[in-house]
């Protein structure tokens, strides 16, 4: 059957295709759509999606609804596609859309007018007014960050469609609310009960464009607890990363049919030094590093034993909610770029496992000068052919 349905699908080029010479675009496949193909559920677990822009890639439940679970920054349940902004920011959200698109662009050094609109802007205010101004940014772009990955995810896949498992951390400064045990209980609880709901709901290919890492409980605690002792603030935020490891490898242990795609981290260190809780090694889970536009190593990528396989990291087109196109970069674009030719594999071979679908995209990538793998979804297509 599975022949069958290779031969039917036609492999035909991305929009554009025929004239993107580039990189990325000579290795690119699009499955064209065939009718009554059964659609490869993908889970975007990250921090939020707005489902307005994507309709027609949402799986419903029976009552015609988006499936999806998610908790708020505390760690409660609260199913809603997107995380609820104060207004102070909600109103603003074609000013930080307009900001984000700019961050983009001064992030990759492109000479842009809003790039230099932003520079200029920010150059204007006093300091304390520029910290107001990107915790602003900031804030918006993790609220956003979840579109940017299922749109990445879902591109060119007719026969795709997402399940939303939500995460919603801390906010401000100092940051609310303040990291301790219960919460780190309760984290670890959310994270195991949001990767078994994406199970139980079918879903093949999870997308984690996240880590966990031990700096980032630190900073929290070094700014709402500065009364705990050092010791205290590492002893909490290695319990975190220790509790949330471990509910993610027995969780991906039980679901050996899934692949998950984790992102490898931007701050440029290894794992080791990094040390987030998805610091470890498993048959269907692929740490995914970034690569520039032409296939190479980006400097600011984490590295270690760990990271597998690199995906487009830099400049990846994805849409925001307001639907205007942005250019992020980012191991967080790399992972869903990748988990993308994971459900082209998938609907050609539906019956592979994660850890074969791991396989696959691994020893068909390419080696850059580095030394690193780097994808080449073609090939893993035309590998499935050969291997028949």
């Amino acid at each position: 059957m599975r022949v069958l349905v290779f031969l039917i699908l036609s492999i035909v080029a991305a929009p554009g295709h025929s004239q993107d010479a580039s990189f990325w675009g000579a290795r690119d496949t699009v499955l064209a759509h065939v009718p009554g193909t059964p659609k490869v559920r993908i889970g975007i677990w990250d921090s939020g999606v707005d489902t307005a822009l994507f309709r027609e890639h949402l799986a419903r439940n029976a009552q015609g609804a988006p499936i999806l679970r998610g908790y708020d920054a505390f760690k409660d349940r609260q199913d809603i596609p997107m995380a609820l902004l104060p207004d102070s920011l909600a109103t603003r959200s074609t000013e930080l859309n307009q900001l984000l698109r700019a961050l983009d662009d001064l992030d990759s050094g492109v000479e842009s007018q809003q790039a230099a609109a932003l520079k200029a802007r920010h150059d204007s205010l006093p300091p304390a007014e520029q910290d107001r101004l990107y915790d602003a940014i900031d804030r918006y772009s993790g609220h956003v960050h979840g579109t940017a990955v299922a749109d990445i995810a879902l591109a060119g896949l007719a026969d795709a469609e997402i399940v939303i498992a939500r995460m919603e951390w801390w906010h401000g400064s100092p940051p609310v609310p303040c990291w301790s045990r219960e919460l780190a209980d309760k984290e670890a609880a959310s994270i195991r009960d949001l990767l078994d709901f994406q199970m139980a709901q079918g879903v093949r290919v999870v997308v984690m464009s996240w880590g966990r890492a031990g700096r980032a409980y630190l900073k929290n605690l070094e700014e709402c607890a500065p009364e705990m002792p050092d010791s205290a603030r590492i002893a909490l935020a290695q319990y975190t990363i220790t509790r949330i490891r471990a509910e993610l490898i027995a969780g991906m242990q039980a679901a050996p049919q899934v692949l998950f795609v984790g992102a490898a981290g931007n701050s440029g260190k290894s794992l080791d030094e990094a040390d987030q809780a998805t610091r470890f090694v498993l048959p269907n889970f692929l740490l995914v590093g970034a690569a520039d536009r032409d296939g190479n190593d980006m400097e600011w990528s984490n590295t270690g034993k760990e990271v597998s396989l690199l995906g487009l990291g830099e400049r990846v087109p994805a849409r925001l909610p307001d639907g205007s196109l942005s250019y992020p970069s980012g191991t967080s674009m790399a992972a869903p770029y990748v988990a993308n030719a994971a459900v082209k594999v998938l609907l050609v071979s539906p019956d592979m496992s994660g850890a074969a679908l791991r396989d696959l995209l691994e020893r068909t990538a390419t080696v850059n000068a580095a030394g690193s793998r780097v994808l080449h979804v073609s090939k893993a297509i035309m590998a499935l052919d050969r291997e028949r």
